[in-house]
């Protein structure tokens, strides 16, 4: 089963034409359900019309996935074969991100669909807004897709690199609650939220913490006045 390259730079060149920047996704929305549909898929959009479409198999499914946004400027859009490169006049952004992974789907699709042979089922999750913060996936509606394994296709880089992780963090914010007093007239009083704070960096382990996790406190905020112990502190991290 081999792509058709004449073909998946014909659907790549109408893809670009159709502009999508961030939040107008509706024209290219369109022309995408009715090419899904076309190559026997079964289409439907989720609640923040993201696309998702599943193409019947046997086994256990496969997603591909790619985003359907542009960033600016992205309207109006002429594309322009140079050989063996397609790039744009110059006055806009080409809009290869991500419109080479919808077209590459679109074609994997096809020559799935020509081969004639046995295949997994191939469930196709096609978002909006990307560009502006991942709002399309984060508002995907999962329970619409069975898939355990799946393949994105926004990468950097050559066809061949296969990114398997990226870089993600959890963020960390502690409130310490501690007692007011007076530092002169009644320390005895008083709970220092500093020093709660203090004891509890003193027990963090920060820094490099294995090949691929790192731990770091960026910022601390505590007291009111010098002559008060403090009340409250507040740690930011991740």
């Amino acid at each position: 089963m081999l792509a058709n390259r004449e073909r998946l730079l014909n659907t790549l060149v109408d893809l670009i034409r159709i502009d999508s920047p961030s939040g107008e996704e509706d024209a290219i929305d369109e022309s995408l359900s009715s090419r899904l549909q076309a190559l026997g898929c079964q289409v439907q959009h989720d609640s923040f019309n993201n696309i998702v479409a599943k193409l019947p198999g046997q086994g256990e499914p496969l997603m591909l996935s790619a985003h359907m946004d542009t960033v600016d400027p992205g309207r109006g859009i002429k594309p322009i074969v140079d050989g063996d490169t397609l790039r744009s006049d110059g006055t806009t952004i080409l809009g290869g991100d991500c419109k080479a992974g919808l077209a590459i789907v679109l074609e994997a699709l096809a020559s799935v669909k020509e081969s004639g042979g046995a295949h997994r089922p191939v469930e196709v999750a096609f978002t909006r807004h990307e560009e502006g913060g991942l709002v399309g996936v984060h508002h995907l509606d999962f329970s619409l897709l069975s898939a355990k394994e799946g393949v994105v296709f926004d990468g950097e880089g050559p066809a061949s690199r296969i990114t398997v992780a990226a870089p993600s963090q959890n963020v960390v914010t502690a409130h310490i609650k501690g007692r007011a007093a007076h530092a002169g007239l009644e320390p005895e009083n008083g709970i220092s939220a500093i020093l709660i704070a203090a004891e509890i960096l003193g027990q963090l382990p920060l820094g490099r913490i294995d090949g691929e996790t790192t731990s770091n406190i960026g910022r601390m905020e505590a007291g009111l006045k010098r002559n008060i112990i403090p009340e409250e502190a507040f740690l930011d991290g991740e």
